[in-house]
């Protein structure tokens, strides 16, 4: 070829290849911006938009476009109900729009952060993300759409705790205003419905017209997965009300509905049937009862549910053998459940997701069930740790007065009676406290027999923590511990550290006592987070620039020396 005609065409390519480069930037663009006008309505087109883009185009993008295409992505698969705990990308999104800009879309990469986190059971650090989206949306324009997401994806955090159930249902009530703010009637439905469960075992009557409204729209939008969930609920509302006509007519009349089979092996149709079959057995008719539990597919139960649901028809037929066999076995597979889910948890909620991430529905059923779980013997064991604290403080004590009675009596006779005196105030306060221990243990026990098997267990272990450990009792009484155990030393920092609140005072006087920290907390009805600031804040007024704990430990030392 002659060289007067290669340069023309050297250039000729390279044009070529140029204008294909800038066409199909061009199209990625175009498919980023159709995504993210279908984010809102129809989030399975934005996230077929997403996904026809070529994975080796993304690297070629620049940052502000890279990070646009992580964050829709990680949204698209989120609102499609696809996991995204391996969305790790989307942290280059939240570290982008904070250091770039806009506002919206840095909220927006933090919410879908808070997701991931979640997802990967880190809750505290989503919880974290989401609070931060929150203060940054709160300076935007008012979106009711958005901040409805925020307050749900808040509520759902908190509903997985044990200290926050007035939170959640406030949360849920935040986001039923924010969406009755807008035509869409599918995030009205599914609010109301979130807002019901969450009532279900705090204010029954509330959450049931919050359910039949929720139910009432499903209708309208001829929605079957939703309008089944609701009248799960409703079923469970009737059955907590031992109310089992209603619960078997709400069953029946479902059941005639939905007849796909796909419906009933879900969690909501599971859960139908076995209320309607529990129902049948402690309304006396265990045939029917055992007709209703034969249509629950064998993998959608557990044992121990199994075991219980056998119980209760056994139970109805007076055949108490059988009923003592499944009774026995319910409990030991109840057992089993809070062992494993115990370990599962020191393993890292994250392998426990990965592990199980082609079901989406099932994750996030078992996460509930380990929560739950966890809750459970979080609370029980922080109370016989109290129980323990007071019992070995009370034995030291006792053996530390019997030694040294005789020598203070020979030295001074007052100070004898003041010994004896504070020793006889410590044993009452500390038989006192016993005497309510044994209560709340046997409070306990019947609470786990009654509903341990329910999804209102925890509420009910709080009510009674409620009942006889309220907070300004429980500070009265730890005050007088502290008094009796050591004179003078809670006076002592008050007169050293006047800034020192009244709340600061009882928080020493509870780590002054022993206690662990999920037992303060439980006691305090606050968070482990809330707890560690409260702290820092009390370390702050003393001003020893040393750990709170640590500051105690000294003081306490130097108290039994001088």
């Amino acid at each position: 070829m002659d060289k007067k005609y290669l340069l023309p065409l050297i250039l000729a390519a390279a044009c070529f290849l140029f204008s294909s480069c800038i066409q199909q930037k061009g199209e990625v663009k175009a498919m980023l911006a159709a995504a993210d006008s279908l984010m809102g309505t129809d989030p399975s087109a934005a996230l077929y938009s997403i996904m026809s883009i070529d994975s080796t185009e993304i690297p070629q993008l620049n940052k502000r476009d890279r990070a646009k295409y992580f964050l829709l992505k990680t949204q698209a698969r989120y609102k499609c109900w696809l996991p995204v705990s391996e969305d790790t990308a989307i942290h280059e999104a939240v570290s982008f729009y904070k250091r770039k800009g806009p506002k919206s879309r840095y909220a927006a990469a933090l919410t879908m952060q808070g997701a991931v986190y979640t997802e990967r059971g880190l809750l505290i650090s989503a919880l974290e993300e989401y609070k931060e989206a929150e203060r940054i949306r709160n300076k935007l324009a008012f979106d009711p759409i958005e901040s409805g997401l925020l307050h749900t994806r808040i509520a759902e955090l908190y509903q997985q705790t044990y200290v926050n159930d007035s939170m959640t249902v406030y949360r849920y009530r935040k986001a039923l205003e924010c969406f009755m703010m807008t035509d869409r009637d599918d995030m009205v439905m599914r609010a109301r419905l979130a807002l019901g469960r969450a009532l279900l075992p705090i204010s029954a009557r509330e959450a049931i017209v919050n359910i039949l409204e929720g139910e009432k729209i499903a209708k309208e939008l001829n929605d079957s997965t939703m309008m089944l969930a609701a009248r799960d609920m409703e079923t469970t509302y009737h059955f907590l009300k031992r109310d089992y006509r209603n619960t078997i007519s709400v069953a029946h009349d479902t059941y005639r509905r939905f007849r796909n089979p796909i419906f009933w092996t879900n969690s909501a149709g599971t859960n139908i049937l076995y209320n309607a079959s529990k129902a049948y057995a402690r309304s006396g008719k265990p045939d029917s009862a055992r007709i209703i539990a034969s249509l629950i597919p064998e993998k959608t139960l557990n044992g121990a549910s199994r075991h219980f649901l056998e119980y209760d028809i056994a139970l109805s037929k007076k055949d108490y053998k059988t009923a003592l066999y499944h009774h026995v076995n319910g409990e030991r597979l109840a057992d089993s459940i809070l062992a494993s889910g115990y370990a599962i948890h020191l393993r890292g909620v994250e392998k426990h997701f990965e592990a199980n991430r082609m079901s989406r529905q099932l994750s996030i059923f078992r996460s509930r069930c380990v929560s739950t779980s966890m809750i459970m013997l979080g609370i029980m064991c922080g109370i016989v740790v109290i129980g323990a604290i007071i019992y070995i403080r009370n034995t030291r004590l006792k053996r530390e007065v019997e030694k040294y009675t005789d020598i203070i009596r020979s030295i001074n006779e007052g100070k004898g009676s003041t010994v004896s005196n504070t020793s006889n105030m410590h044993d009452r306060e500390s038989i006192n406290i016993s005497e309510e221990m044994l209560k709340v243990a046997d409070e306990l026990m019947e609470a786990y027999y009654k509903y341990g098997k329910t999804r209102v267990i925890a509420d009910q272990v709080k009510s009674i923590l409620k009942t006889h450990f309220p907070e300004e009792g429980t500070m009265t009484r730890v005050r007088r511990i502290v008094d009796a155990t050591y004179p003078g030393f809670l006076s002592s920092l008050e007169a050293s550290y006047p800034a020192l609140k009244e709340k600061d005072i009882y928080l020493i006087a509870l780590m002054a006592c022993g206690f662990s920290t999920g037992t303060i907390c439980a006691l305090r009805r606050i968070s482990e987070s809330s707890l560690y600031v409260e702290k820092t804040r009390i370390a702050k007024k003393i001003g020893d620039g040393i750990r709170l704990s640590d500051f105690i430990s000294k003081a306490l030392k130097e108290y039994r020396q001088s």
